[in-house]
């Protein structure tokens, strides 16, 4: 919601580093920042650079592994989905990229359309809803300016698109999942 206002700047990072530079560049920011952050993260542990002046650019997306087969760009707590993703791919032989956005506006569409360029598949993995959503506004970039290069549709991968439920069972069954991903990422490789 906030990534849709103009004037903003919104952040949400996946691990602790990013958290860390980006906080900082969004202190110096002169531009209102929203900084997003996911409260399950907490329970999860990330190397710290122990560094006085450690800072990020804002709205420099981060390649946090490399492949050739497959995009799969995500963010916060759904990077971590799309690198269980990756590993099962490599295990069947599918070679995944996965691009953290780590700045939802503005995004950084140069590492995106840079990465579609190389594989020529795209999957966008959101713990969110599907409807006017980060995962809408990364297809049409691709779609706009990524179309030449692509060899399958762009999919998405997103929450169930129901209210979120409270009970923890319906909880698990309504969020994104890695098995979901390698699904998607099959099907963008026609595999």
């Amino acid at each position: 919601w906030y990534a849709s206002v103009p004037g903003l700047i919104v952040i949400a990072p996946y691990t602790a580093a990013d958290a860390k530079g980006l906080m900082k560049a969004a202190i110096r920011s002169e531009d209102p920042v929203v900084f997003l952050e996911n409260e399950l993260m907490y329970g999860h542990s990330f190397d710290v650079p122990d560094m006085d002046d450690f800072v990020l650019p804002i709205g420099k997306a981060k390649i946090v592994r490399a492949g050739k087969d497959v995009t799969l760009v995500s963010y916060s707590i759904a990077v971590g989905v799309a690198l269980e993703a990756a590993e099962a791919l490599a295990g069947e032989g599918i070679d995944a990229e996965v691009i953290d956005l780590r700045t939802l506006r503005p995004l950084d569409k140069e590492t995106v359309l840079e990465s579609l360029k190389r594989t020529n598949r795209m999957v966008v993995v959101e713990e969110g809803w599907p409807t006017c959503s980060i995962s809408s506004e990364i297809i049409a970039i691709c779609m706009n300016e990524g179309f030449d290069d692509l060899d399958a549709p762009v999919m998405r991968v997103t929450d169930a698109d129901v209210p979120l439920p409270y009970a923890a069972n319906l909880e698990k069954m309504a969020l994104v999942k890695a098995g979901d991903v390698v699904a998607a990422a099959k099907a963008v490789c026609y595999r």
